[in-house]
């Protein structure tokens, strides 16, 4: 069951979630914070667009309560970080959460806070550090009345450096099951491919609500394509990041996220609200 905040993050007329992450600086990236380089200005852009939810770090976190706009702003708290897509090859992969963050969420805009569950490769002891924090965190998230959304990333390591999402339906199903049955209240998770076996994915979680994570820079009509996919297989929203705020117009483009999103409307219609 979700707590009051997490319901707070779906839509109350759709019943649906569009997500914008902002937490992308916290990843050793310099080109994941394109387009985020000033943060409060972007997250000023972004909240005047009217999203269902940012999704932030701690520090995102500050600066949008900083700006003053944080009590019209429901915010989904990473409190995990990672080292696997830093553009290197990595000596240890590892993603640490410390339980101390917990903190930063009873703020009253927090809906709920996001933890990874990476499968790397056969990288065993990457996943084992993830489900150690998805269940320390967890459970203390439960006795605050704090809801987790889970991350499950199955993912393969480039030869020269970082790593990529692997879009087959059966490994992410698995591990979305994995996810479940760790607790988790949401799922935020990679598309497939072919995308309409994402049904897969939404019933071996049912009944807790999936999100499809947007991943890599796609052009936008494959973003709007791929949503609308999504959306009519049973997925409950999306959370996309970087194919929004490096969007030359990221307001427009969650105007067409929410046609059909919020609204049912068809990929031309959104496309339409588009301004590149």
């Amino acid at each position: 069951m979700l707590s009051k905040n997490a319901e707070k993050m779906f839509h109350p007329a759709s019943g649906r979630c569009i997500n914008i992450a902002m937490d992308l600086g916290v990843f050793g990236a310099r080109s994941f914070s394109n387009g985020i380089e000033d943060l409060p200005k972007a997250l000023a852009t972004i909240a005047g667009a009217n999203p269902d939810v940012i999704q932030l770090n701690p520090g995102g976190l500050r600066s949008l309560t900083d700006a003053g706009i944080a009590h019209d702003q429901v915010v989904a708290l990473r409190l995990d970080v990672t080292n696997v897509y830093e553009p290197r090859v990595v000596e240890k992969a590892w993603d640490t959460a410390h339980p101390n963050t917990l903190a930063d969420a009873e703020h009253p805009s927090v809906g709920c806070v996001v933890l990874n569950l990476l499968e790397l490769d056969n990288n065993t002891a990457l996943q084992e550090q993830c489900i150690a924090n998805i269940q320390e965190i967890g459970a203390l998230a439960r006795a605050r009345g704090i809801s987790m959304m889970v991350e499950p990333l199955v993912m393969t390591t480039n030869p020269d450096g970082g790593s990529s999402s692997v879009s087959d339906p059966e490994k992410i199903a698995t591990l979305v099951r994995q996810a479940v049955e760790l607790g988790a209240d949401i799922i935020k998770v990679d598309p497939v491919e072919p995308m309409e076996r994402f049904s897969e994915v939404v019933a071996i979680a049912h009944p807790i609500p999936v999100l499809v994570r947007g991943g890599g820079k796609v052009t936008t009509r494959e973003l709007l394509e791929r949503t609308k996919i999504a959306i009519e297989v049973g997925a409950k929203g999306v959370v996309y990041g970087r194919n929004v705020v490096q969007h030359p117009n990221p307001a427009s483009l969650v105007a067409a996220l929410q046609a059909i999103v919020h609204h049912d409307a068809s990929v031309d219609e959104a496309l339409a609200l588009v301004k590149e």
